[in-house]
C-alpha cells in the first residue's frame, strides 16, 4: 500500500462527517482520533469493512506499527513510510 493507493481510496470513498462515521462504529471518541482512523482505513483499504476482526487483520497485513498515544508516528506502513496524522483547524 502506498500514498497513491490511499488517495485513490479517498476519491472512491469520500466521507465528510468523520466523527459521526467512526462514532457509529465505536472506533473513535474525538475528531482527531476519527481522522487518524480514517487515514488508517485509506491506507489499508478498510473503510467499508464492518467486521472489526477483519479490519484489524487487514491493517496488521499493511502496517508494521500502529503507534500509541504518547509516541509518534501514528502508524508505519510495512516496508514503507511512517505516518503522523495532524488535524489543523
Amino acid at each position: 500500500m502506498n500514498i497513491l493507493n490511499a488517495i485513490m481510496t479517498l476519491v472512491d470513498n469520500p466521507i465528510c462527517e468523520l466523527r459521526e462515521f467512526y462514532e457509529n462504529k465505536n472506533r473513535a471518541n474525538s475528531m482527531g482520533e476519527a481522522l487518524e482512523e480514517y487515514v488508517k482505513d485509506l491506507f489499508a483499504d478498510t473503510i467499508n469493512e464492518i467486521d472489526p476482526r477483519r479490519r484489524k487483520t487487514k491493517q496488521a497485513e499493511v502496517f508494521s506499527y500502529l503507534g500509541n498515544q504518547n509516541n509518534p508516528p501514528d502508524f508505519m506502513i510495512d516496508g514503507g513510510d511512517a505516518i503522523e496524522v495532524k488535524k489543523i483547524v
